[in-house]
């Protein structure tokens, strides 16, 4: 990616397109008793309530990292297409085997090997890459969303505000995968599961309910999870995500009215 060609999307665009109707609203920086700024716990002025603020930030992170997330994802694609374009390079070398065989010919044990392990090499990279991408991508899901729920004090919405996907929200699912990424040793390694692990872990299996098991390749089924967020599309992503933590920033608002 070149870095001239890095655009930010228009925030007034971001929040059209994902119906940010908090945003509508107006979003001044707050002032205490004093007259003094209101600040965040991590130092930044306060913009509208904590749920303006918390939305306003998020879509700012967001802005500016949208290019690098999308090339994340395009980049999952590209490691499952070439691993699936690898089976016809696998198929080929079968079929060169059975072919001297017909022959009467004695394959080279030597070549054969090579050849077959190199197609199984490039596939194993291909996997590899889509899981640490797909993982790479919901770390950073999971970083933007956690910091809107501290800053709106949303943690009892978390689970209880849509999009859901079998019965999973959105949050919690992305929270999960990037548990099982980030501790993908721990879990293989913990047997029995520790209760923290088997939440998070149940949280990625009900929400994969009824799809293919998770690739080995695909550390907290993060490849897995990132086609059921999607849809197929990044946009599908975003969507998600936006719709998500405009509903957790509503219910989390309501919650704090007396």
């Amino acid at each position: 990616m070149r870095a001239d060609g890095i655009q930010a999307r228009p925030y007034d665009e971001m929040v059209e397109t994902y119906n940010l109707t908090i945003l509508t609203e107006v979003g001044d920086w707050s002032l205490d008793g004093t007259g003094d700024l209101v600040m965040t716990r991590d130092g930044d002025p306060q913009h509208g309530d904590i749920a303006y603020n918390g939305l306003f930030r998020l879509v700012q992170m967001w802005r500016y990292s949208e290019p690098h997330l999308s090339y994340l994802f395009k980049t999952i694609g590209e490691m499952q297409s070439q691993r699936r374009a690898l089976d016809d390079d696998l198929n080929a070398v079968g079929e060169r085997a059975q072919e001297e065989i017909m022959r009467g010919h004695r394959i080279p044990s030597g070549a054969f090997g090579a050849a077959l392990h190199d197609v199984w090499d490039r596939q194993a990279a291909a996997a590899m890459g889509a899981g640490i991408y797909a993982g790479s991508l919901m770390l950073m899901l999971s970083t933007v969303l956690l910091r809107l729920r501290d800053d709106i004090q949303g943690k009892e919405q978390w689970t209880t505000v849509g999009p859901f996907f079998n019965g999973h929200s959105v949050g919690a699912i992305i929270e999960a995968g990037a548990n099982g990424f980030r501790h993908a040793d721990e879990w293989a390694k913990t047997r029995p599961p520790t209760t923290q692990q088997k939440r998070s872990q149940n949280i990625i299996e009900g929400a994969l309910h009824g799809r293919p098991e998770p690739d080995e390749s695909s550390p907290g089924a993060c490849v897995e999870l990132m086609a059921l967020l999607s849809g197929g599309t990044f946009e599908g992503v975003a969507s998600n995500v936006f719709a998500f933590a405009h509903n957790l920033a509503v219910e989390a608002r309501a919650a704090m009215v007396p």
